[in-house]
C-alpha cells in the first residue's frame, strides 16, 4: 500500500457520505441525513485518531509513547461517550440510520481495499497474458 492510502480512503468516505445524504435528502428525510452525517462524523474522527497514533506513536524514536496513548484515551473516550449520551437522548436523531453511518466508514475503507486488490490482481494478470504472448511469439520465429 502506498503512503496516501489513507488520504483516499478519506475521499472514498467523502463520497459514500454524499451519495448516503443524498439519497436520505431525495426521499425526504433531513433528520435520517443528520443522523448519518454525525455518525461518519464519529467514524471517521475515530479512524483519524488511530491515524494520528499509529503516525506519531508507533514509530522508532517515539518519546514515551505509553503517556501519549493514555492522554488521547483520557481526551478521546469521554468525549465519545459525551457524544453518545447526547445522541441517544435526542428525540429527532435516527439511531439506526447513527450506527449506519459508522458503518459506512467501514464500507468505504473496505471498497478502498478491494478496489486496490482488484487492480493489482488485473495489472498482475495483464502482465502474465503479455508475457505469454510475447513469448509465444518468440517460438513462431
Amino acid at each position: 500500500m502506498d503512503e496516501r492510502f489513507i488520504a483516499k480512503v478519506y475521499r472514498s468516505i467523502a463520497l459514500v457520505w454524499v451519495i448516503a445524504v443524498t439519497w436520505a435528502l431525495a426521499f425526504q428525510r433531513p433528520w435520517i441525513a443528520l443522523s448519518i452525517t454525525l455518525g461518519m462524523a464519529l467514524g471517521t474522527a475515530v479512524l483519524f485518531t488511530y491515524d494520528w497514533v499509529i503516525r506519531k506513536v508507533f514509530v522508532p524514536g517515539a518519546a514515551k509513547p505509553g503517556r501519549a496513548l493514555l492522554k488521547l484515551g483520557l481526551v478521546k473516550y469521554p468525549l465519545i461517550g459525551a457524544m453518545l449520551y447526547v445522541l441517544v437522548r435526542w428525540e429527532r436523531i435516527n439511531l439506526p440510520a447513527f450506527c449506519g453511518g459508522i458503518f459506512l466508514v467501514h464500507v468505504a475503507i473496505f471498497a478502498k481495499l478491494a478496489g486496490i486488490k482488484l487492480v493489482e490482481r488485473w495489472q498482475a494478470g495483464e502482465a502474465s497474458t503479455a508475457v505469454s504472448d510475447s513469448a509465444a511469439r518468440h517460438k513462431e520465429t
